[in-house]
């Protein structure tokens, strides 16, 4: 009985621990400005931002803004293919689906981005 206890033991924790290896995430990435759009009229991404702009999506909702050499710590949530990215001063919001990110910047800006790699 002992044995017995001892087996469905080990087995429930080797279940266990394979439920948490899952699937990566095929969202997280850098992503690098393409093209930026304000009013309709395209503009270039490094005359709205010095030195370009990336968003780095991370595990756990966790992201990294870096434009003009400075890394801002932001947060982000997806659902479907709703984005909402939350910085200290803000929301941006947009849409990502198949390795390209469309947010509103606000002031009537649209960036357009494309994963690395």
């Amino acid at each position: 009985m002992k044995g017995l206890t001892c087996f469905v033991l080990i087995l429930a924790m080797l279940l266990a621990l394979a439920a948490c290896g899952g699937e990566p995430d095929p969202n997280v990435g850098v992503y690098v400005a393409e093209t930026a759009e304000m009013s309709g009229i395209s503009i270039s991404v490094d005359a709205v931002f010095d030195g370009g702009l990336t968003f780095n999506l991370k595990d756990g909702g966790r992201a990294v803004m870096t434009t003009g050499g400075q890394d801002y710590n932001l947060r982000w949530a997806l659902d479907g293919e709703d984005l909402t990215i939350t910085a200290a001063d803000g929301e941006y919001t947009g849409t990502l689906a198949d390795g390209v990110m469309v947010l509103s910047m606000g002031e009537g800006v649209t960036i357009t981005f494309s994963k690395e790699g």
